[in-house]
């Protein structure tokens, strides 16, 4: 595995400009509610919970309902004319006189209603085994319960499990993203004491631009995509804050933990910032 310059590197994902991701708008932002609402149906039909999306949506992403399944309702908003807003019985009055009310459809459909292709392969490295990394961390992969498909990933809190959206786009940046988060002490199952034992207490700004840049170290060093749309991340959530030094530090011992983990068949790897 090679040594690069992690100091270099991460003034590059600090300063060099970045893209965010077309990935955390792929989907619709559906209400609390309608995510209340998809939770329930799928649970009374005895299905998971997993990102939801209307069937033309889904055909539009490459992939179709599968024939007999049954479309989850949501409530949606209909706005009506002006001359029908005097037989509406309650709603909410638009700009133009009309009236807007809130009505059940059913329109959607949840990821495993659905067949087709995956959206991305997961990419490899012959350096690093995932399976060998989460278990020397112990850290648990668990199946993606939500209905958001724009959420690539999450790390539980009080538990050493981390979830990745079986569509995300770089399912392989999210899991170091969410790694990192236990790693960092951001989820209060980090190290005890020491340099990580804070980092529950961060503002969420670092904590996400702790996580991002760790992963951009990981993937920049397994030679892994994503190094332009990790930038744009870290940027956007520090949005001008600076990036403490006592961060940078935190980021180069979690993203050497998680390489030093999932190594195959190498030395013990000494990374170039000391």
């Amino acid at each position: 595995m090679d040594k690069p310059d992690w100091q270099g590197l991460l003034k590059q994902a600090l300063t060099v400009p970045g893209t965010l991701s077309k990935a955390y708008s792929v989907f619709h932002n559906y209400s609390l509610g309608n995510q209340l609402l998809a939770s329930f149906e799928l649970a009374s039909r005895g299905m998971p919970l997993s990102p939801i999306a209307s069937f033309s949506r889904w055909k539009e992403l490459g992939r179709s309902v599968r024939k007999g399944e049954k479309a989850i309702p949501l409530v949606m908003p209909v706005t009506l004319k002006k001359k029908k807003a005097e037989d509406a019985d309650a709603g909410e009055e638009s700009a133009d006189g009309g009236r807007t009310i809130f009505i059940l459809k059913r329109n959607w459909f949840s990821l495993d209603q659905t067949e087709g292709e995956a959206f991305k392969p997961e990419v490899s490295s012959p350096e690093w085994d995932k399976a060998k990394a989460l278990a020397t961390l112990d850290i648990k992969e668990v199946p993606f319960e939500m209905a958001d498909g724009n959420c690539q990933g999450y790390a539980k809190r009080g538990v050493r499990e981390v979830a990745v959206n079986p569509v995300a786009a770089m399912p392989w940046k999210t899991l170091f993203h969410e790694i990192a988060h236990h790693l960092l002490g951001h989820t209060a199952t980090g190290d005890a004491t020491g340099v990580m034992a804070d980092g529950h207490l961060m503002p969420k700004c670092i904590r996400e631009a702790e996580a991002e840049a760790t992963a951009y170290l990981c993937c920049a060093t397994l030679g892994l995509p994503g190094m332009e749309e990790s930038r744009g991340y870290i940027q956007n959530w520090l949005d001008g804050e600076e990036f403490p030094d006592k961060s940078a530090r935190r980021v180069f011992a979690a993203a050497d933990k998680i390489l030093k983990a999932g190594s195959i068949g190498l030395a013990g790897r000494e990374s170039a910032h000391g």
